[in-house]
């Protein structure tokens, strides 16, 4: 099919693609540029075409399959997790879960054992995730003597949580 025959027989198809690829996706630029890329897909096999029994279905349908090629290569694309994602979690994991908050609720406990200053400052900081200049502005202590404080309290939390591993 050389450039005029193509030009007679599927340009006149032009309004019936636009209306077909704005049904396919809702957005007139969108619409446009897949009507675009379909005359360009027949462009480039004209020499390969016959001239179609029905010019608008094919000029449609080749649309609609560029459409739907897109769609495909957009879901694929979105789904490139690593299969361990699906995989069940194993009883190792219910395990370590478990281990964990028993560590969090003696570690908790540890806390409530500190001294009253230490035990703020820690709850404060790690805990709640307040700032240096937070805490100094809630308890009225300086810097120093806040992390002065938390040093403390880390470190007898630290010792007291190995004695307990042990």
């Amino acid at each position: 099919m050389d450039a005029s025959e193509f030009k007679q027989v599927f340009l006149p198809c032009h309004r019936r693609m636009y209306a077909a690829a704005w049904r396919l996706t809702g957005n007139q630029q969108t619409a446009e540029d897949l009507v675009q890329d379909a005359m360009m897909r027949l462009w480039t096999k004209r020499d390969n075409l016959k001239i179609p029994d029905n010019p608008e279905a094919f000029a449609v349908t080749t649309l609609r399959n560029l459409f739907y090629d897109r769609h495909r290569k957009k879901r694929l694309k979105e789904n490139d997790e690593e299969p361990v994602d699906y995989q069940m979690p194993t009883e190792r994991d219910a395990h370590d879960e478990l281990v964990a908050k028993q560590e969090a609720s003696i570690v908790l406990s540890i806390i409530e054992q500190l001294p009253e200053r230490q035990r703020l400052i820690i709850t404060l900081h790690d805990v709640e995730n307040l700032t240096y200049d937070e805490i100094e502005a809630q308890t009225g202590l300086n810097s120093v003597n806040v992390r002065v404080a938390l040093s403390r309290a880390r470190k007898t939390v630290r010792d007291k949580l190995k004695s307990i591993r042990n």
